[in-house]
């Protein structure tokens, strides 16, 4: 009993309901609404966990993500996700930026984002590419490293706000 009971908790936290692609519309998602759909969840209570797999696919006011397997760290006693993990093909759009990679963290309540692995970041025309880049949402700064290879950056002169300005 105890079990679907944190199954049911999960699935309300999440508002992991039967969704269709065409319903992660920008106009259906507020900004404190989460909208995610998988092939499969398996929650652990007792680790607080819950692992979406499969085609996942997850939105939350402007943000989207597209992965293969998501996993949510959550509060016992808030039931509020502290961190979010992506791996395999991870996709993430948010505002006017689409950024690719082989892992993303990210940190909900610091709103820090961590892209790990062949991570590149275009807006527009513009990119950024590297190994791992952290890019903290609420302070509106970035970092880049290269690790085996050097940071890339392809900046417009003639644009208006580059992919170096992360302002909201």
């Amino acid at each position: 009993m105890q079990r679907y009971l944190a199954t049911f908790l999960i699935c309300s936290l999440f508002a992991a309901t039967a969704v269709s692609g065409a319903d992660l519309k920008a106009h259906e998602r507020g900004t404190d609404t989460v909208i995610i759909e998988a092939d499969r969840l398996d929650v652990n209570a007792t680790q607080s966990t819950a692992v979406f797999k499969g085609n996942v696919r997850a939105a939350r006011g402007t943000m989207s993500l597209r992965a293969d397997t998501v996993t949510l760290v959550y509060d016992k006693q808030t039931r509020k996700v502290d961190t979010l993990s992506a791996s395999g093909k991870v996709s993430i759009t948010w505002d006017d930026r689409r950024a690719e990679c082989l892992r993303l963290v990210y940190h909900v309540q610091d709103q820090l984002m961590e892209l790990i692995g062949d991570v590149t970041i275009t807006k527009g025309r513009e990119s950024l590419s590297g190994q791992r880049v952290t890019v903290d949402l609420k302070r509106d700064t970035q970092t880049a490293e290269g690790g085996d290879q050097r940071v890339r950056v392809r900046v417009e002169a003639q644009e208006g706000s580059g992919i170096l300005q992360w302002k909201k």
